[in-house]
């Protein structure tokens, strides 16, 4: 038994295939772990989340891109220029996706390995268990009949700093953000969600580059621009741009080996 982590798919069906026949994925004995973005900016998302979907113990997490398309399928929220979501709203199977979504978590943490997996970070100030729990905050309004309210209010950039007296939908908001959109900070866990180069804004820096208040080992994706690289050894980047004409990459947590498949 093996457990595959894989990075933003975004829509890439064909290298998803390929990946999965390059490691020699068994169905009956494998685990697949997804960092997030499943779907948009991608051509196939439809194949995508039948394929994912349809297979025996899977983990994904949910990122800023499957968000987004709630939000707009549940008309919360209007369609982007660079969105190709349109085979999934046409889809006879749109309710099933929506189901699906919904009902992922936003973390995905195993104590006992000391692992976890989000799709862009976690905040440096923070610790595990206190991550894990914000998260739930979000995961239970998800799936709660107000979800709509949430997936409409989800979107802006602030509050950019944590306080534990935030309530309401400032509150869902900034964790949402940090756990899906995070890629600069401050030690003190203030906010950049601006920029996404690898040029880092003044004042801040990379979420990894700062020390952590416990010892998990942090799997993300979310920053192509990192092309699966980052600084510090407690985390693994996983979005190595695929839909941007690189690869998609995937990790074997047994043993740490790195597959990639490039873009087709």
């Amino acid at each position: 038994m093996s457990t595959y982590v894989f990075g933003d798919i975004q829509g890439c069906y064909t290298e998803l295939n390929l990946l999965l026949e390059q490691v020699h994925y068994d169905s009956t004995t494998d685990h697949l772990w997804f960092v997030g973005d499943l779907i948009n900016r991608g051509p196939n998302n439809v194949e995508v989340l039948d394929l994912i979907i349809g297979l025996p113990n899977t983990v994904c997490v949910l990122g800023n891109h499957d968000l987004h398309f709630l939000a707009v399928a549940l008309g919360q929220q209007r369609e982007m220029r660079s969105d190709t979501i349109a085979d999934l709203l046409a889809s006879p199977n749109l309710a099933d996706y929506i189901e699906y979504l919904r009902w992922q978590p936003l973390i995905h943490h195993v104590p006992s390995r000391d692992l976890v997996m989000v799709h862009a970070g976690l905040p440096p100030q923070l610790d595990i268990n206190t991550c894990v729990s914000l998260a739930a905050e979000v995961e239970s309004v998800l799936r709660s009949e107000n979800y709509t309210d949430f997936l409409t209010a989800m979107y802006g950039n602030e509050p950019d700093t944590w306080d534990d007296s935030l309530k309401g939908m400032d509150r869902l908001r900034h964790i949402t953000n940090f756990l899906t959109r995070i890629r600069y900070c401050t030690a003190k866990g203030k906010l950049e969600l601006t920029h996404k180069a690898d040029v880092q804004p003044e004042g801040f820096a990379p979420w990894f580059s700062f020390p952590r208040p416990d010892s998990v080992h942090v799997l993300f994706g979310h920053w192509a621009a990192l092309e699966g690289r980052a600084s510090t050894d407690f985390v693994t980047a996983l979005d190595t741009g695929c839909v941007w004409g690189r690869e998609l990459m995937a990790i074997r947590l047994e043993d740490r080996k790195f597959f990639t498949e490039p873009a087709q």
